[in-house]
This record gives C-alpha cells, sequence and structure tokens, in this order.
C-alpha cells in the first residue's frame, strides 16, 4: 500500500523547513525602515533603531511555537539589553489592547508591537514564529522561519563576533 500526501500538505511540510528568503528590502532603504503600531496605539517608526543591533521576532498570540519561545527572548533581553534591541511584532492577534493584555500575561519584557503587512513582505516572512537579526550597520546577519531551539545560542554568537571584531579593531590601533 501507498501513502499519498496532498500535495498542499506536502508544500506545507517543505515551506516549514526551509530557511527565509533572503529579505526583500529596496536596495535604498534601511531593513528597519518601516512603522509599527505601539501598544498604546501610536506609530513606533523601527528606523529609529538604526545603529544597533535588533532581533526582529515575528509572532502571533495563537501560535504554540511563538510563545514557547518568549522565555528564550526575555533571556537575550536581560542578558544583551545593552548591545540589542528584541522587538516583537505580533500579527493577526486582535487590536493591540488585546496584544498588550497578552504580552503582559506572559511576562514578555522587551518591546512589542502590532506588525503591518508591510514587514511581513520587507522579510518575506511566510510563517510564524520567523526572526531577524540585523547588525548595528544594518545587514541581515540571518534570518529564520520556525522555531529555533538555538535561537539564543545563534544570537549570542554574533554578539560575541561583533564584540570580538570591535576589540581586535581597538587592539590594533593601539599597536600604531
Amino acid at each position: 500500500m501507498m501513502l499519498r500526501l496532498h500535495p498542499a500538505l506536502l508544500a506545507g511540510l517543505v515551506l516549514v523547513t526551509l530557511p527565509m528568503a533572503p529579505p526583500a528590502a529596496r536596495a535604498a532603504d534601511s531593513p528597519l525602515d518601516f512603522t509599527a503600531t505601539a501598544l498604546d496605539g501610536s506609530e513606533f517608526d523601527l528606523a529609529t533603531l538604526a545603529g544597533k543591533v535588533v532581533l526582529l521576532d515575528f509572532w502571533g498570540t495563537w501560535c504554540a511555537p511563538c510563545v514557547h519561545a518568549f522565555p528564550k527572548l526575555n533571556r537575550l533581553h536581560a542578558d544583551f539589553g545593552d548591545r540589542l534591541e528584541v522587538v516583537g511584532l505580533a500579527f493577526y492577534s486582535g487590536e493591540p489592547a488585546a496584544i498588550a493584555a497578552f504580552a503582559a500575561e506572559h511576562e514578555l519584557d522587551y518591546t512589542v508591537l502590532a506588525g503591518h503587512e508591510e514587514a511581513i513582505e520587507r522579510f518575506a516572512v511566510f510563517a510564524f514564529p520567523s526572526y531577524v537579526l540585523i547588525s548595528a550597520d544594518g545587514e541581515v546577519l540571518f534570518s529564520q522561519a520556525g522555531e529555533m531551539a538555538d535561537l539564543y545560542e545563534r544570537v549570542a554568537a554574533h554578539l560575541d563576533g561583533e564584540g570580538a571584531s570591535a576589540q581586535s579593531a581597538v587592539a590594533a590601533n593601539a599597536d600604531r
């Protein structure tokens, strides 16, 4: 007996396991050149985070793997908050007040915003959760769709790599 999978189911399985496509940012734009809605209803311009390392977390209140990642994201914020901006972008999760209540219930310590479709298009997000790490120089260091068991370690490694590079540059300049 041969097992047959419906093509849509098979496509769904493939999508979950593939890394995200490269960001679809326009050439002249910074990856952070977009807005989202703050939980108080005001617009938040992510371009104000330019010059900082930023981890974008695309999530939804209805997404169990997204909720499962909250402790890692809180830990990243607590451990690296002086060098890293963690920004949660909630999608398809209701009004900002509902998202705020959900964030409070789950004790999210980092910036949480209601995302706009523009961000999904900009980063070619097709699954939740999805993560995008952006360097202080505006370079996308990685983008990943789906749950990441090693999220903390991957972000920490990038931060440690930047710190090591900066320390090496200072040491090299001191010898001159």
